[in-house]
């Protein structure tokens, strides 16, 4: 059993192992034999010794009165697995380059209901860091215990967390309630700026845009590029902000 096993990992289906075994140990033998002793049934034994053969891994004994196969020496899979690495790595830098070429582009994921909101919710939280340009009414009205899950994740987690908002009712008391923190830090548009239409959000090589009304859903986009040029965008914004205790003081 423990053969047969490493020859399905070497690349051998269970029953070509299992006839290749049972003519290994049988020299030669007749297909009936090689049944018998692999647990076949003759016309699937057939069609494996054909599949074998045709691998190099059995041969038919020349002059033989009968049909007769014999078995090639187990040196020649590795023989076989050499021949294939070496093949893989002769065309490894093309492959990479299909493969590196699919990664670059951005990725584009669609979520939509509240379930779906949800899971993209709880991917930006496993970020170590996150930008939001928040808008607090709509999240508040879906998610009523999501403030407490950001708060728990600041202070448990030390997760990084940056918001800039808008100077409404809603925003002003969800900031005076979440506290600044070391790891928690919010800043206002000015007061004439409207309220955000979505809840956007910057984390690692990702953007979220999140929907509530008419449709709900989220986009998430997965590109260094899109996540660095809007990060940039945040920064000046984060900059010309309005800081938490000017907002509180007014």
């Amino acid at each position: 059993m423990e053969l047969t096993d490493t020859l399905e990992k070497l690349g051998l289906h269970a029953k070509e192992a299992s006839v290749y075994l049972a003519a290994l140990e049988l020299g030669v033998a007749s297909v009936e034999s090689i049944a018998k002793k692999a647990g076949t049934k003759r016309p699937t034994t057939y069609l494996v010794l054909d599949d074998l053969q045709t691998r190099g891994l059995v041969s038919l004994v020349p002059r033989a009165r009968k049909t007769l196969y014999t078995a090639e020496s187990p040196e020649l899979i590795l023989t076989e697995i050499n021949r294939k690495e070496e093949l893989l790595k002769r065309f490894m830098p093309n492959l990479l380059a299909v493969y590196n070429a699919k990664k670059e582009k951005p990725q584009v994921q669609l979520y939509e209901g509240k379930q779906g909101l949800r899971q993209v919710y709880d991917k930006i939280f496993s970020s170590p860091a996150i930008d939001f340009f928040s808008t607090i009414r709509d999240v508040f009205a879906m998610f009523p215990d999501m403030p407490k899950l950001l708060r728990e994740r600041v202070i448990t987690k030390q997760t990084k967390v940056r918001e800039i908002l808008t100077q409404t009712p809603a925003d002003i008391e969800y900031v005076s309630w979440i506290k600044q923190h070391e790891y928690y830090q919010s800043r206002f548009a000015p007061k004439s700026f409207p309220e955000f239409l979505t809840d956007s959000a910057i984390y690692g090589n990702h953007v979220a845009f999140f929907s509530f009304k008419p449709a709900v859903f989220a986009v998430q986009i997965e590109s260094r590029e899109v996540s660095q040029s809007l990060r940039i965008l945040f920064d000046m914004a984060w900059m010309a902000g309005v800081p938490y205790e000017k907002v509180i003081k007014s």
